[in-house]
Formats: C-alpha cells, sequence, structure tokens
C-alpha cells in the first residue's frame, strides 16, 4: 500500500501534468492551403482556406498584405477563406502580392498563417 506521501505526491504530479496539457491544448497555429493561388485579374482566384488549431474559439480572421504590388484584394477580409482578385491597371509583367491571415481566439491568443502569393498574368 502506498503512503500518504506517495500518493500526495501522486496527485500533485498529476495536477501539474493536468496544467501542462491544458497549457498546451490552448497553443494555437493556423496554416493557408494552397498558399500559391494564380488568375488573370477577373474572375478571382480559387480560394484559399485557413485551418486553425489550439486556441479557443471562436475565432475572427484577418487577411493582412504584407508585400508585393497593390491593386490585390480579398473577397473576404475576415473570411477563414477567401478568394484575392485584380483591381487596378492592367497590362504590362503579372503582377503578384503576398498574404498572411492573423487568427485570433476568443482569448485574445494570435496566430498568423504561412504567406500566401497571389499571382496575376494579364496574358492569361
Amino acid at each position: 500500500m502506498k503512503s500518504r506521501r506517495e500518493l500526495m505526491f501522486g496527485a500533485a504530479g498529476l495536477g501539474a501534468l493536468l496544467v501542462a496539457t491544458s497549457a498546451q491544448a490552448r497553443t494555437m497555429t493556423a496554416s493557408a492551403s494552397p498558399s500559391s493561388l494564380e488568375g488573370a485579374g477577373w474572375p478571382p482566384t480559387d480560394p484559399t482556406y485557413v485551418t486553425v488549431s489550439g486556441g479557443t474559439p471562436p475565432y475572427s480572421y484577418e487577411w493582412v498584405h504584407i508585400g508585393g504590388t497593390g491593386y490585390v484584394y480579398p473577397n473576404d477580409p475576415a473570411g477563414e477563406s477567401t478568394t484575392f482578385y485584380w483591381d487596378g491597371p492592367w497590362g504590362g509583367p503579372p503582377k503578384f502580392s503576398r498574404w498572411v491571415c492573423v487568427v485570433t481566439d476568443s482569448a485574445s491568443q494570435t496566430a498568423t498563417s504561412n504567406t500566401v502569393t497571389v499571382n496575376f498574368d494579364p496574358t492569361m
């Protein structure tokens, strides 16, 4: 039979394990797929989707332009999936734009997706 000390240590160890497991479950990641989209301007590109792991639902989404050509916009800038379209002068070389999705959970924790590159080729 276990001593009272062994039982208390075991219970404390279990409590620490539960706290650690709970903290790990709340760690949040976000991934966008596909990460490369192509289009001719209009109609928009195929959609890209964000998958969230961990965190505390519900989630909010914000697509953020991080580089490349302007005039590229998400059709749903607050959606977990979106298509992109071109809204600028046309012609010349292909245009590209880079985007990430910033996901915020109900506990105000954030995760940023991988980069999505959007290419528009006026010759398509």
